[in-house]
């Protein structure tokens, strides 16, 4: 099996992207691996709209309840855990982030939600998988 070492988990709270944090502990077991769990926050995407306090602020809340319970369970499993936030296009955020961040591979949990195509893997986990250079693991 290769040796990973930086291993990016894009994490949104929901119980798929812990099924994807879960194999990267798995993975990271025995090694010296990384985790590095990714929370990206939706920004409007109309132009004009302004990006006001109250939306910084919930904004916060979701990341917070996605990365706390991530890295708590990281750092039980003994996993050394990581974590990072962007905003915007989430695919398109993952992407530019685990290339930019010289990742060795991608957990993500696939949601299933969405058209034909997303039916199996969830638009998110479809569109990193199409778009990256990075290796990507899809934990259904």
């Amino acid at each position: 099996m290769a040796k990973f070492k930086k291993i990016l988990v894009p994490l949104d709270g929901s119980p798929n992207s812990i099924r994807g944090l879960d194999r990267a502990i798995e993975i990271t077991k025995g090694g010296d691996a990384e985790i590095t769990g990714f929370y990206v926050f939706h920004l409007p995407i109309a132009a004009g709209i302004k990006y006001t306090q109250k939306m910084k602020d919930e904004a916060q809340n979701k990341a917070v309840k996605a990365i706390g319970p991530a890295m708590n369970k990281a750092q039980k499993a003994g996993a050394t855990f990581k974590y990072k936030t962007g905003g915007g296009h989430t695919g398109s955020e993952i992407v530019k982030f685990a290339e930019k961040g010289k990742f060795d591979m991608i957990v993500v949990g696939a949601r299933g939600l969405g058209g034909v195509k997303e039916s199996f893997l969830g638009s998110t986990s479809n569109y990193v998988m199409h778009k990256t250079k990075v290796p990507v693991l899809v934990v259904k």
